[in-house]
């Protein structure tokens, strides 16, 4: 199978590095602006039987435009969730016979893409997948051994077999969620509520350091919970939702503190994450919820109150660093 990756973010290379290493045909479609300043990849990699911790270079194809000869059958949409619909329809043209993979976040549900592509040319699927650039330009990223797909009404169960059967090629678990378009909002919202804490507090590192600022981050994150309760998912149907709904708040926070501070993969993201390449995209997970709940009439006191901090989150942190910078 041919497969073309759109963009060289952290999942689209980190998942085009993996299909390629398994003897696939990848190829990646790119601004020239946006190419990495590096290819080499300081990875953690918890796939079964692969080496956990390696540095890899990775030097894919890439081109700036495609054609209609070019013959691509898969199309890995690896944007950020509100450029997925734009990012399809420029690159649609040159592979319409395509199959379109969103390995995106969503909370606004399939409807935009619906008008672009027939739901038997696309596939939902979200990415394990973290990190980001370190200030030499590596790549730090983590390989989640599992993959989450999920079909909709309408897509075709041939080429959804396919597919995920091309992940397995490259050695990745599969999680197959039978509503993936709901899985996708509980997600985003558990996002919301992390996300913000972090920009609210300057960054993961800062919003790990105080039980406070983490049990404040649990009951933003429930309250963003209670926002997608409200769009009409039932939360008892996903672990992850009743996890942090049903531990007590303190219990939780300690959970959150120890799974940043005390595994390495937590430690990498305190390396490089998208708090510090793309404040812009972590800043949009908070806001699509918080913009939601207002509009049901949700209460939200702990995610409302982190608003202002999260809106300034850029000036305030490099405020914070110069601070700190002058006090030593």
């Amino acid at each position: 199978m041919k497969v073309l990756v759109i963009g060289r973010g952290v999942v689209g290379t980190i998942y085009g590095w993996a299909l390629s290493k398994a003897g696939i045909d990848v190829t990646h479609v790119v601004r020239k602006e946006g190419l990495p300043d590096t290819d080499t990849l300081d990875l953690l990699d918890l796939r079964p039987e692969c080496s956990k911790s390696k540095r890899v270079s990775y030097a894919p194809k890439a081109v700036a435009q495609i054609n209609p000869s070019d013959g691509f059958e898969l199309v890995i949409v690896a944007t950020k969730h509100y450029q997925a619909a734009q990012a399809i329809r420029q690159y649609l043209p040159g592979a319409s016979g395509a199959m379109f993979l969103l390995f995106t976040a969503n909370w606004d549900g399939p409807g935009e893409i619906d008008r672009l592509l027939p739901r038997s040319s696309m596939l939902w699927g979200y990415a394990g997948a973290s990190g980001g650039l370190d200030d030499q330009g590596v790549l730090i990223a983590t390989v989640n051994p599992t993959v989450r797909f999920g079909m909709l009404e309408g897509s075709d169960p041939e080429k959804f077999k396919a597919v995920t059967e091309l992940f397995q090629r490259a050695g990745f678990n599969l999680d197959i969620k039978c509503n993936i378009i709901e899985w996708l909002w509980v997600h985003h919202a558990i996002n919301a509520g992390g996300i913000a804490i972090c920009l609210w507090a300057g960054g993961i590192a800062e919003a790990t350091r105080s039980f406070r600022t983490l049990r404040l981050g649990t009951l933003a994150t429930r309250e963003a919970l209670d926002v997608a309760a409200a769009r009409g998912v039932d939360l008892g149907r996903y672990p992850d939702a009743r996890s942090i709904l049903n531990t007590p708040v303190w219990l939780a926070g300690l959970a959150v503190r120890c799974a940043i501070r005390f595994t390495e993969k937590g430690r990498r993201l305190l390396r490089a994450s998208h708090f510090a390449h793309s404040p812009e995209e972590m800043k949009r997970y908070y806001f699509d919820v918080l913009n939601t709940g207002v509009s049901l009439g949700v209460a939200m006191p702990h995610l409302s109150s982190l608003r202002e901090k999260v809106e300034r989150y850029p000036a305030q942190k490099c405020t914070k660093t110069a601070g700190t910078a002058r006090q030593s």
